[in-house]
Parts: structure tokens; sequence; C-alpha cells
């Protein structure tokens, strides 16, 4: 995609008191943009929307703000600025998509219909026309003049299609809600792709991936399972014990028999509610013989909750070295039982999203700089919220100096 307009832009910053106002054009491409003035010796500046903050439009002008405080306008494009608008939202888009890891499969079926969200507490967050792309793993929503978003099948609580006014709604585990209508003659057609997407999304679990693990629980307990973590979401030892109480014996003896990850686990598991420590796994990306694991710990009493995602490859150089990390449930005041659910939904949508490289969720910005989840971090709710609560890192391969690590972890996280 490369197209052009003549417009006329302003350029300022909040840290500069000085201001550009040229008359030029603006030319778009895939993943960004070039506003140049007039003149064959202008190269203007080319900017990536990596390095937009804040994009939007009111009026005739639009409106970019970047992340080191530039402020840039485009106005007096006349009658192309609705033109002007819907391109740049579709390179955005396009942008968007791999940037906020959206994008999970290949493509399956795309529909067209309206759209509204609405927040937990009922408040309309937007609106507008889209197109619905459903990938094999998430469910893509491209509005026309506003930015894309993602639902991972993961994070649906639940899904509902109504026939009184044709209308197809999704709950997510943060329950937000998500409305499409005026999906016209598409509407039993939706139903039945999406209901026929789902369903082979459990059945592909059950039959090629728990089956295999588990082969001598019936199917009925794994689609229960399937239920539960689908594609690496976490259960409890309290859940997964009302499916079969044998389940969750092999489920540990699937996780590790390398003891020093068990004594970790096990010592964890000792200092929070036991039945609340959660399992979760899932076939790994890159090699389809191996699986994701990992394990999480809630310790509300200490304001914490820890998490551990297992070796994905043996390395016998580096395998009693694990690394344990902790987040603050709340970082003020509060009870941190109340807040425990948010702070799970935080976690699991990082390492889902992320596909379970935790890194992105710890480290400094500057060691991210450059790389693909530098943008994920400065734009992805949830991913902010848990860098901010991140509290610390116990990795020792000797047992009694790893519970020195956990005991000052927890020391430094307790709410005074």
């Amino acid at each position: 995609m490369e197209v052009s307009y003549s417009l006329r832009f302003k350029k300022s910053s909040l840290l500069k008191s000085s201001v550009i106002d040229k008359e030029g054009e603006i030319i778009i491409y895939e993943k960004g943009f070039r506003i140049k003035g007039k003149g064959a010796n202008d190269n203007g500046e080319l900017l990536s929307f990596s390095e937009i903050k804040e994009f939007y439009h009111r009026d005739d002008k639009i409106y970019f703000v970047t992340f080191l405080k530039e402020k840039y306008v485009l106005l007096d494009a006349g009658t192309q600025i609705n033109q002007i608008i819907l391109d740049l939202y579709k390179s955005r888009n396009s942008f968007l998509i791999d940037a906020l890891f959206m994008k999970k499969g290949s493509l399956k079926f795309e529909f067209d219909a309206d759209f509204s969200r609405t927040s937990k507490s009922g408040k309309l967050i937007n609106y507008g026309e889209c197109k619905l792309k459903f990938y094999e793993k998430s469910l893509v929503v491209f509005p026309k003049l506003q930015d894309a978003f993602a639902v991972h099948y993961d994070f649906i609580k639940s899904h509902n299609f109504n026939d009184f006014d044709y209308t197809f709604e999704i709950i997510t585990d943060d329950d937000l809600k998500i409305t499409f209508s005026k999906l016209g003659n598409d509407f039993e057609l939706l139903e039945e792709k999406v209901n026929t997407i789902l369903g082979m999304l459990y059945a592909d679990l059950v039959n090629n991936v728990f089956r295999k693990i588990f082969p001598s629980y019936t199917s009925s307990d794994l689609l229960k399972l399937a239920y539960k973590i689908k594609n690496g979401k976490t259960a409890s030892i309290k859940e997964i014990k009302k499916i079969n109480d044998e389940l969750i014996d092999d489920l540990k003896v699937f996780f590790t028999e390398d003891e020093s990850y068990l004594d970790k686990i096990n010592y964890l598991s000792s200092v929070c509610n036991t039945d609340e420590v959660r399992y979760g796994f899932t076939k790994d990306s890159i090699n389809s013989e191996n699986y994701t694991k990992w394990c999480l710990f809630p310790i509300p009493s200490k304001n914490l909750v820890a998490i551990c995602v297992l070796p994905r490859w043996e390395d016998t150089d580096s395998k009693s070295n694990l690394d344990f990390l902790f987040f603050k449930i709340i970082m003020e005041k509060g009870d941190p039982e109340t807040k425990i659910i948010d702070k799970i939904n935080e976690i699991t949508q990082a390492l889902v999203v992320l596909d379970f490289i935790y890194e992105p969720c710890y480290i400094e910005k500057k060691k991210l700089k450059h790389s693909p989840f530098q943008y994920a971090t400065r734009k992805l709710p949830f991913l902010r919220i848990l860098r901010k609560s991140f509290c610390g890192i116990a990795s020792n391969s000797e047992l009694p100096l790893f519970k020195e690590e956990v005991g000052k972890i927890m020391s430094s996280s307790e709410i005074l």
C-alpha cells in the first residue's frame, strides 16, 4: 500500500516551543507514513505506527502524538479527508494485528457487521462499522474508523446468538461485552461458522492433546478439562479434582520429574492454599512434540501471585535454574482477596497472548528496545499493569537459598 494526498500539516513538541506549519503531502505506507513539505529537496519525516502513542480525528483534522511527545495535526485536505482517514486506519490496523499479537492461526472466514463494546461497569467504550475476521484461535475486529482489537477464544466466557434481533454477543473473562449486529442474511451462516470453529477447537484439544497425555480418562472428563484450560489457561487443583479426583495426581506427574523443580513447587504450594494452586499447559507453538507448562500460586496473605513457566526443552546445563516471578495483587491499599481473580486474568492474558515468552512481563524497557514486544508493553493494558506490579524473581537452584529469596520478596510486598 502506498498512496499520497495533498494537505497542510503542523508539528509541535511539548518539550520545545517551536511549531512547524507547512503545505505539503502525506504518503501512507503499510506500516507508517511520511509527511513532507512542497519541493523536491524536502524529504520530510518518516513515522512508523510503532512511534505513535495516540491517533485520533476530529472534524476535518487528524491528530498524532508520538511517544517522544511530538504532536502532528493534518488539516486542509478538503474532500479527501475521509479517504485519508480510511487509508490511515487500514494501514495502522495492519500494523496493530502483528504488533499486538492479535492474529492466532490462519484466517478461516470473515463477515461485515456493526459492533459495540461495553465495559464491566456497563459504560459504552466504542461502536461502529467493522469487519470480523475469524482466525483459528482468535477473532479480530477491524472497525472502519478506529483501532482494531482482538478477542482470543481462550478468554471468551460465553457467547450467544439472539434469533430475535439477529445479534451475536460475546462476554469475555474480564466481563467486557461485545455485541455484533446488522448481520443481515449472514446471521445463520455466522452462527454455524462460529459454533464449528469453537467446536473444532475443543475437539482438537481433547483428541490431539489431552488424550495423548491422559489416555485412561473418559472423553467427558477431558472435555471438561478443555473448557477449563483451553490453549494454556490454568485451572486450580480444586477445579481439577471436581472433574476427577485422580486427574490432579497424573497432571503433576506430567508436569515434571525434576526433583529441584518439584521441591520449589511444593514449597510455594505450602505457603498458599494448596487447592488454589493452578496448572496450565498447551502444545508448544514451535515444536508440536513438546508442551508449554506453567504453574500459578495465589498468595493473597502476602499480596502476591507467583508464576513459573517450565522450560520447553530439556537443557542439562540449566535444568535446575527455574525462574519464579512474583507480582503484587494490588499496589496500594485494599484487600488482595477481592482482586486476585483480576491479577490471575492479567497474568494469563499476558502469557497466552505473548505465547509464554515471559520476559516482556518484567524486564527493563531499554532491554526491549527494537524487540517485537516493545509496542505491546506500551499499548496492552493488562501487560502494562502487570509490569508495574512486578516485585521480584526467585531462581536459586538450592532450596534453602530459594526460600530466602522468596522470604525477601514476601516481606517487601506486604501491605502495611
